[in-house]
């Protein structure tokens, strides 16, 4: 006789056995849920820490990377003066440059004058084209500035002090430097005995009062004017021809180069005039030749702190760069730490569902699980 503990035999073979095996089949989901949860509620609190650290480390770097930003804005400050600066004395570099032709082209006026064949009223011609140079050269330099500075001439008349440069040398340093401009137009004026002051229009034909409140008329200097001035001691008188009263008498102070307008250099008519012009003339070459040295050395200080300043920006800008970049760098390291430790977990969970689903489909056929002793 057989007896089956487990339950009559159906013909399926086994079916006393089925409820046991299900439920050995779904034993183990309430402990994949509870893995679960305890990987969900791990995960929430491994990233709460992270994201504590990690914005912790944000803000640190941020502070970092603003702070390098606002040092290079600070910077970009200087360098704007510097910039300026720059601009402002190859602009009169240029115009130096410029003016040595004028220079140039009045010493030949006097040089060609002194030939012995060269007449009086010839000599005059040349004077006068001497005028129109130098009135050009005058025309230059006051055209020299650059955003309206103008460290070399001034457009005031009575005004022989051009504009200064501020710069600053370097960029962790409160102290300023300053370019004095240095007047290289050429020019001169007459103080009367009342303490009046005339000064010469742009091509010195007419001596003009200024301050002029009353708009009084110029003086007009003609050719054949008697001139009387004294190259030392800068007394000076002018009387138009047939008068016997000076019309402007007094003391004649040169500015700039020095160069005077022919009439004071009793328009080439003699060769002692023509040796006084030519001599002024040459040392307005030595002392241009001065202004362009000292500039282009003020030039090259100013161009070494550009470029120290310009190096501290690019430093400060790539460290911001750098330390952002490592930020963002960290934490997508973080997320895909994050995703692969999930990932991994998961297959753990199904590898561990299916080793146990087998095994239960196992135990409804094994013969260890039913008892088939007769």
């Amino acid at each position: 006789m057989s007896i089956f503990d487990g339950g009559s035999i159906g013909s399926s073979g086994l079916v006393g056995t089925l409820p046991t095996a299900a439920t050995g089949l779904f034993a183990v989901l309430p402990d994949a849920a509870a893995a679960r949860g305890l990987q969900s509620a791990a995960r929430a609190s491994a990233a709460v820490a992270r994201d504590k650290a990690l914005d912790l480390d944000a803000r640190s770097i941020e502070a970092k990377a603003r702070t390098a930003k606002k040092e290079a804005q600070n910077l970009g400050r200087i360098t704007n003066k510097l910039n300026r600066a720059v601009k402002t004395i190859e602009k009169a570099l240029d115009r130096l440059t410029e003016i040595k032709t004028n220079i140039s082209d009045m010493r030949r006026q006097i040089v060609t004058a002194s030939d012995a064949s060269v007449s009086i009223d010839e000599r005059r011609v040349f004077g006068d084209r001497f005028d129109r140079f130098l009135g050009d050269l005058n025309i230059r330099i006051k055209g020299a500035g650059f955003l309206g500075t103008n460290i070399i001439g001034t457009s005031i008349r009575d005004d022989f002090d051009p504009d200064q440069v501020n710069y600053q040398i370097k960029p962790d340093s409160p102290e300023n430097k300053t370019l004095e401009g240095i007047f290289s137009q050429s020019d001169f004026f007459i103080t009367d005995g009342n303490g009046d002051d005339f000064y010469p229009d742009i091509y010195g034909s007419i001596l003009t009062k200024f301050p002029n409140p009353a708009a009084e008329d110029g003086k007009v200097v003609y050719h054949d004017d008697s001139v009387n001035y004294n190259n030392n001691t800068g007394e000076i008188s002018l009387t138009h021809s047939g008068e016997g009263t000076p019309y402007l008498q007094g003391t004649l102070e040169r500015k700039g180069l020095g160069i005077l307008f022919s009439f004071l250099y009793n328009n080439f008519e003699d060769d002692g005039s023509l040796e006084t012009a030519l001599s002024d003339v040459d040392a307005a070459s030595a002392t241009l030749r001065f202004n362009i040295g000292f500039l282009e050395g003020e030039l090259a200080k100013v161009r070494s702190a550009q470029t120290l300043v310009e190096g501290k920006i690019r430093e400060r800008f790539d460290f911001a760069a750098g330390v952002e970049a490592k930020a963002m760098s960290e934490k997508n390291r973080a997320a895909i730490v994050e995703q692969r430790q999930d990932l991994l977990f998961q297959a753990t969970v199904q590898n561990t569902l299916a080793f146990n689903s087998q095994g239960g489909a196992l135990a409804l056929t094994s013969p260890s699980v039913f008892d088939l002793s007769i």
